[in-house]
């Protein structure tokens, strides 16, 4: 009995880790390691957008976020930076607030 309760919290534990940590726990829990992104072993800068379309199409993630008012991959600016809001390696951003600075509650969505 014990046992089981130990499993079933480290469960919880390690699924919280992947599902509500930075991406990168969500990318190395599907094996893809730094130099996927990074292009080098040892990263010394940020990725670029070029990798993140090598597994995420644009297209295909503005369907997938099209019930979002607005949607942050339809943008009135273009096709952004993948990285201005998503982070890696720390909490992600919606990068909408930089300059929709009026509270507006149609941009507080989650970016994962």
């Amino acid at each position: 009995m014990k046992f089981s309760i130990f499993l079933a919290i480290g469960f919880l534990c390690s699924s919280s880790l992947v599902f509500g940590a930075p991406a990168q726990f969500k990318h190395q829990a599907k094996n893809v390691n730094c130099e996927a992104c990074h292009k080098t072993n040892a990263p010394v800068a940020a990725a670029k957008s070029k990798s993140c379309k090598q597994c995420h199409n644009y297209n295909e993630l503005a369907a997938k976020t099209s019930k979002l008012n607005p949607n942050p991959h339809d943008s009135h600016a273009g096709q952004l930076r993948c990285t201005l809001c998503h982070k890696e390696h720390s909490e992600s951003v919606v990068y909408c607030k930089e300059c929709h600075k009026n509270g507006d509650p149609k941009f507080n969505f989650k970016t994962p």
